[in-house]
């Protein structure tokens, strides 16, 4: 009786809540906004959990503890460098001591843009050259023929975006003619692929969302039949 009395609570609740959401349709108001705070509330207090039971106990407390009463002060000295680092970040908020977390802040960022570079070059743009030059490898997917075709669009389209990017500052020599011409139509070329794939990615985010929604609406008949005994 409990567990189905819970069920019809949380089902009364989410309808409400997702009519709280469509009521942005009317204009920013009251309830969106009440409806939007529960969101983020729940997701932040979700993630806080999370983090301590996943990162914070098993990476660093329970280490920590085990390395206190081992006597293992090399680990000691290290996982206490890292709580110190994490501790400084609750500063940031205020206002005299916020200059304690910039180091943190600094060490966070430097590390992050390392790796954001590293897994840019090696995950994005090595792979994305050599899939971009490998124009006879589109022959065993697709045949000789239209696997040629693809290779080449694929090698023209990739070529064709970096050109479309280029700035030159040099304006010397007798080449230069030529050059911008070829920089203005191939990079004129690149410039619809970019809006070809514009357009894709537009298309697809319109796709999700749109299931989304038929999801929410499928959603609030369902329940509406349920709680009506239909």
């Amino acid at each position: 009786m409990e567990a189905a009395l819970l069920d019809t609570a949380g089902t009364v609740v989410a309808i409400v809540l997702t009519l709280f959401v469509f009521s942005y349709l009317l204009g920013d108001n009251v309830l969106y906004r009440l409806a939007e705070h529960l969101f983020i509330g729940a997701a932040v207090g979700y993630a806080a959990v999370v983090a301590f039971h996943n990162v914070i106990a098993p990476k660093l407390v329970t280490p920590l503890v085990t390395a206190l009463a081992g006597g293992d002060w090399d680990s000691v000295l290290l996982l206490g460098i890292t709580l110190v680092l994490g501790l400084l970040l609750l500063t940031k908020p205020m206002k005299r001591l916020s200059w304690l977390g910039s180091l943190s802040v600094a060490l966070l960022l430097g590390v992050g843009a390392a790796l954001a570079i590293g897994g840019a070059l090696l995950g994005t743009l090595i792979p994305q050259v050599e899939a971009a030059s490998d124009v006879m490898g589109y022959t065993d997917r697709y045949g000789p023929g239209l696997g040629l075709f693809s290779g080449l669009v694929v090698l023209t389209g990739a070529t064709g975006v970096l050109l479309h990017f280029y700035f030159g500052a040099g304006r010397e020599g007798r080449l230069v003619g030529l050059r911008n011409s070829l920089v203005r139509v191939w990079g004129g070329v690149g410039r619809w692929f970019i809006l070809v794939t514009f357009a894709a990615i537009f298309a697809a985010t319109f796709m999700s969302r749109l299931s989304v929604l038929v999801g929410r609406v499928q959603f609030l008949l369902d329940a509406v039949r349920g709680l009506l005994g239909g």
